[in-house]
């Protein structure tokens, strides 16, 4: 969980240098942005760094509705269901490019008791998140546990620089 924090900081630094070195063209000003994303969320209001803050606002959550924004530590552990709605493995961690996408979930698959486990990098775009309540379930709809099991594993470890 410590290298998921590092990763994540390091990622909001590495955004937080890009956001910074965009400008507006001169006698532009940069205006506040919202909108809606993809999936028909609020988008984050943020100001331009010309004259304004890159600080982000999030919309509230509203009581009823499903929350648009999580977390990563609260993906962490959570049991990813795929076809059939069967368990097929565990959220180990979640990968981020250095311009902060998210560039893989990280699932843990096999094994007993912590023996025999492997690690598979899933793409994102694979994955659901979905509430049920207050609880977050992590679906995988076009995965298998089978797909899974054979499919390569991968060490963390050696993956990813500075990960220890």
């Amino acid at each position: 969980m410590k290298t998921f924090a590092l990763a994540a900081g390091f990622a909001v630094l590495l955004g937080g240098t890009a956001l910074a070195q965009t400008t507006a063209p001169a006698g532009e000003t940069t205006q506040p942005v919202t909108g809606s994303t993809a999936d028909g969320a609020t988008a984050p209001e943020t100001l331009g760094v010309e004259g304004g803050s890159p600080i982000v606002t999030l919309p509230e959550v509203q009581a009823g509705a499903a929350p648009a924004h999580f977390l990563a530590e609260d993906l962490d552990g959570e049991d990813v269901y795929g076809a059939n709605n069967e368990e097929i493995g565990e959220v180990e961690d979640i990968v981020l490019a250095a311009d902060g996408t998210v560039a893989a979930i990280v699932i843990e698959v096999g094994g007993f008791l912590g023996i025999g486990e492997k690690d598979v990098l899933v793409d994102w775009n694979a994955v659901e998140i979905v509430t049920e309540g207050d609880d977050v379930r992590v679906m995988a709809p076009t995965l298998t546990r089978e797909m899974l099991e054979e499919a390569e594993g991968v060490d963390l470890d050696t993956l990813l620089v500075g990960h220890d």
